[in-house]
């Protein structure tokens, strides 16, 4: 298993989101890209900042060759990450890979010098063009939609399998899912009740899965495949919807391709609280890539161990930025899910799973 770097692991509750309001990404877009904004409002962000911006047609900055309509997206990135120039490098250079294979997530621009970023005193500022349409939050959730987003996420890793870039090799975060032993730190911020759960959660974690690491493939994975980074449209005629695209690829990182299922699956199985759900997600999954037998029975602990982070770090830090209640999105429904999913043993929720997904398939193909 690879020796974790302290420094490189934010402690919670660090005061590092940009001090960066809508008048000042304002002033930014003018001056690093020549973009007059007309109007401006602050996107969903958890550490970083992040604006919306509707422009004028006329912008001085002769490596926009396209006026975006829809508008940009202004991201001031938080002062921890910013000094991580290698990763910044390589999520540069897959926002570049992506748009060469075709995947549709937001484009990097360069600024007027040339340049795809720039440091602006602590923070990392990129500019994206902005892609209207609607988040897999926003319709009404559907087996063929979690189907759809599983076959999606399944295409996807096996894009991501030909991107290679150094800024990724040492790059880690408090919500890697390997980085358990600090997220550990902060469960004392969870109650009685809960506590205790939590922590068998981490303790069986650490030794089914982690002890076997080495063990499991490994790549570049998305590793926040949740449901308001998902972007959706209808599809042909029908009422229902697809899965198109994403917003964001700024929890990229090199883990087993089972953590990347384990988080997507977490998020989708949030919207409707129903373990159920994970079924056609898994339908739709491994239609691109066969789940093996040795990822299939830690698949439910992978997934209880991200719901922990969720609600744990959330929690956390919330209590140092109360106004932000963006931190506690999977509380309310967060804590029944995994107390569903604790309390039924690895075979009875595989068998859920593999009950519908096998169901839908069999009606899908009739």
């Amino acid at each position: 298993m690879d020796k974790i770097d302290e420094s490189t692991i934010l402690k919670p509750g660090a005061k590092i989101k940009p001090q960066i309001d809508a008048s000042v990404a304002k002033q930014y877009a003018l001056k690093l890209y020549g973009i007059h904004a007309l109007d401006v409002c602050e996107l969903n962000s958890y550490d970083d900042r992040n604006f919306l911006i509707f422009a004028d047609k006329s912008v001085k900055n002769p490596f926009i060759k396209n006026f975006c309509p829809h508008g940009y997206v202004l991201k001031f990135l938080n002062s921890f990450d910013s000094k991580k120039s290698a990763f910044i490098e390589g999520q540069t250079a897959l926002s570049l890979y992506l748009s060469s294979q075709k995947v549709l997530c937001p484009r990097q621009l360069q600024n007027a010098q040339g340049k795809y970023y720039s440091l602006e005193g602590e923070n990392i500022v990129r500019l994206y063009e902005y892609i209207p349409g609607k988040l897999l939050c926003d319709v009404t959730p559907t087996p063929n939609l979690f189907y759809q987003a599983g076959l999606y996420l399944g295409k996807l890793q096996a894009t991501l399998k030909n991107f290679q870039h150094d800024g990724y090799t040492n790059y880690r975060t408090l919500w890697m899912m390997q980085s358990v032993s600090h997220f550990e730190e902060y469960v004392n911020i969870v109650n009685e009740a809960n506590r205790g759960m939590v922590e068998t959660i981490i303790k069986q974690f650490k030794e089914r899965v982690l002890a076997n690491i080495d063990q499991f493939p490994k790549q570049l994975i998305h590793g926040d495949f949740n449901e308001q980074n998902v972007l959706v449209e209808k599809s042909g005629n029908s009422a229902d919807y697809k899965v198109i695209g994403f917003l964001d690829f700024g929890d990229t990182h090199y883990s087993p391709l089972l953590f990347d299922l384990a988080i997507a699956l977490t998020y989708n199985m949030l919207i409707t609280g129903e373990i159920a759900t994970g079924g056609y997600f898994i339908a739709g999954y491994k239609m691109t890539r066969l789940i093996p037998e040795s990822e299939m029975k830690i698949l439910k602990l992978c997934v209880c161990l991200r719901l922990c982070q969720s609600l744990v770090l959330g929690l956390y830090t919330h209590q140092f930025d109360k106004s932000n209640n963006y931190l506690l999105t999977t509380q309310t429904i967060g804590w029944k899910l995994l107390e569903d999913l604790f309390s039924r043993t690895d075979a009875e929720v595989i068998d859920i799973w593999n009950e519908v997904s096998d169901d839908y398939l069999t009606q899908s193909y009739k």
